[in-house]
C-alpha cells in the first residue's frame, strides 16, 4: 500500500501536471519528472512485492497472581527469498504496562531466513486483564513510498488474584450431593466420625468391629460412621463498593480476596462451586469442580471492576441461585451490604430453603476528613449500613470481615457459628 509520502508526491505531481495543461507551459511539466523517478526507482530496485514473514510470541507466564515479573519473547523470521532492508518491528502495549529490560520496538535489516528475537520485561501490573500486542511488522522501501504491513493479533495477559490459604470452614447446608466430601450428612456411609452401631452382617469389614460392644451383646457388633458429602456452593460477589471514595478501592481488593479465597477452599473440600459476579458488569461462572474450575473463577475475579448495579443486586442473586443451584444448596454472599436491595434477595432465598452466609468486608474509617460536611456524609452511610447489616443479621449468618484482616482468623468466629443457616 501507499505510505503518507507517496500520496503527497503522487497528489504534488498530478497537481504540476494540471497546472503544465492549463498554462501550456513546458517547464511546469519537466519539474513532474522527479517526483516520477522516484516512483521508478522504487519499483524496479527498492520494493520488495512479496514479503513473507513468520511472526511468533510467548508471554512467561501467561497468567499471573501477581508476585513476578512478565516476560514477552517475540520472534520474526524471513522466510522470503529477498532481503527485507527497511523493516519496523512494534509491539503494541497498553499504558499501564512500561518495560523495564529490553524493548517492544526496533528498526532492522532482514536477510532470506534470517530471525530477529526481540524481547521485553515489565514489572506485574496488577490484577486484571491486559492485551499484549498487536506485534506489527511493517517493511517500507529506502523512500518511504511503499509500505507493506503483518500483524500478529493480541494475547491475553490474566493476572489473577491471589487466594488466601483459608483453614477449613464448616458448612452445614440442607443439600447435600452425592459425592464424598467434610460435610456429615447424618446418614451412615462412608466418613470419619462415629455415628452408630449396629449387628454384623457378612460381607462387612472386620476392621470396624466394636469389640467391647461385641462382648457386652454376645456377637458381633460393628461401628457405623457418618457419611460425609459434598455441596452445591455459588458464590456471589456484590462490586458495588460505592462508599466513600478514599476507602473504596481497598475495600472492592478485599471483596475480590475473599471471593477468590471462599472459591478456592470451597473447591479444595470437593464441593461444586460457581460464582455470581454481580455490579455496573456481570458475569457467571456455572457450578463445576477442580483445578479448571477454580482457574475459571480467578480469571473471571481477574477482570471484575467496582460499579453499582443497574440492576438489584438482591433480584438478580435470586434469580440465578434457582436457576443454576438445587433447592436447599449453599449460597456464599460477598458483600459489603451498601446496597438495601440485598436484604430482601437474601430473605427470599432463605425462605425458598438455601442455605446463606455472608462475609461482609467492612469499610474502613479515614484518618481525616477534608471538611465536615464530608465527616457527616460519612457517618449517614455509615448508619445506612448498619441498618442494612442489622436487617440481615436477622436472616442469615453474617460474619463482619476488617479491612487488612486475615480471613482466616475472621471466619473462626463463622466456624464456631458453623454456618448452619
Amino acid at each position: 500500500m501507499f505510505t503518507r509520502k507517496a500520496i503527497g508526491y503522487f497528489t504534488l505531481a498530478t497537481f504540476l501536471l494540471m497546472l503544465a495543461l492549463l498554462f501550456q507551459d513546458f517547464q511546469l511539466a519537466v519539474l513532474v519528472f522527479p517526483v516520477a523517478s522516484l516512483f521508478f526507482l522504487t519499483n524496479v530496485w527498492s520494493f520488495t512485492e512479496r514479503v513473507e514473514v513468520e511472526l511468533d510470541r510467548r508471554i512467561v507466564p501467561s497468567e499471573s497472581f501477581g508476585e513476578e515479573d512478565i516476560l514477552v519473547s517475540l520472534r520474526v523470521k524471513n522466510n522470503g527469498t529477498e532481503t527485507l532492508g527497511n523493516v519496523e518491528v512494534e509491539e503494541v502495549l497498553p499504558r499501564q504496562i512500561k518495560p523495564e529490560k529490553g524493548t517492544n520496538a526496533l528498526h532492522a535489516t532482514l536477510r532470506p531466513d534470517e530471525t530477529i528475537n526481540l524481547s521485553f520485561e515489565f514489572h506485574n501490573p496488577g490484577r486484571g486483564h491486559y492485551p499484549i500486542g498487536p506485534l506489527t511488522v511493517r517493511v517500507s522501501d529506502v523512500f518511504g513510498l511503499y509500505l507493506t504491513e503483518k500483524r500478529l493479533g493480541p494475547d491475553l495477559l490474566a493476572v489473577m488474584p491471589k487466594a488466601e490459604r483459608v483453614r477449613g470452614t464448616e458448612l452445614r447446608p440442607r443439600h447435600l450431593g452425592p459425592w464424598s466430601g467434610i460435610i456429615p450428612s447424618r446418614t451412615s456411609g462412608m466418613g470419619t466420625e462415629f455415628y452408630s452401631l449396629r449387628g454384623y452382617t457378612p460381607g462387612d469389614d472386620l476392621k470396624r468391629i466394636n469389640w467391647k460392644a461385641s462382648a457386652r451383646a454376645n456377637r458381633l457388633i460393628i461401628n457405623e460412621l457418618e457419611a460425609e458429602r459434598t455441596t452445591d456452593v455459588m458464590v456471589a460477589l456484590d462490586t458495588d463498593v460505592t462508599f466513600y471514595e478514599s476507602s473504596e478501592k481497598d475495600l472492592f481488593e478485599q471483596s475480590i480476596s475473599g471471593a477468590a479465597s471462599m472459591g478456592s477452599l470451597l473447591l479444595r473440600q470437593g464441593n461444586r462451586v460457581g460464582l455470581i459476579l454481580q455490579g455496573e458488569e456481570r458475569g457467571v461462572v456455572p457450578p463445576g469442580f477442580g483445578k479448571r474450575q477454580e482457574r475459571r473463577i480467578l480469571y473471571m475475579l481477574a477482570a471484575a471492576k467496582p460499579g453499582r448495579a443497574v440492576i438489584s443486586t438482591g433480584y438478580v442473586i435470586n434469580m440465578l441461585a434457582r436457576f443454576m443451584l438445587p433447592a436447599r444448596a449453599q449460597m456464599v454472599i460477598i458483600s459489603p451490604l451498601l446496597d438495601p436491595t440485598v436484604t430482601d434477595g437474601i430473605r427470599q432465598l432463605v425462605t425458598a430453603g438455601y442455605s446463606v452466609f455472608v462475609l461482609s468486608p467492612q469499610p474502613r474509617v479515614p484518618e481525616k476528613f477534608q471538611s465536615e460536611a464530608e465527616r457527616l456524609a460519612f457517618d449517614i452511610s455509615s448508619l445506612e449500613r448498619a441498618n442494612v447489616l442489622l436487617a440481615v443479621e436477622k436472616t442469615c449468618a453474617v460474619v463482619q470481615w476488617p479491612v487488612g484482616a486475615s480471613l482466616s482468623r475472621t471466619l473462626r468466629g463463622a466456624r464456631r457459628l458453623r454456618l448452619r443457616v
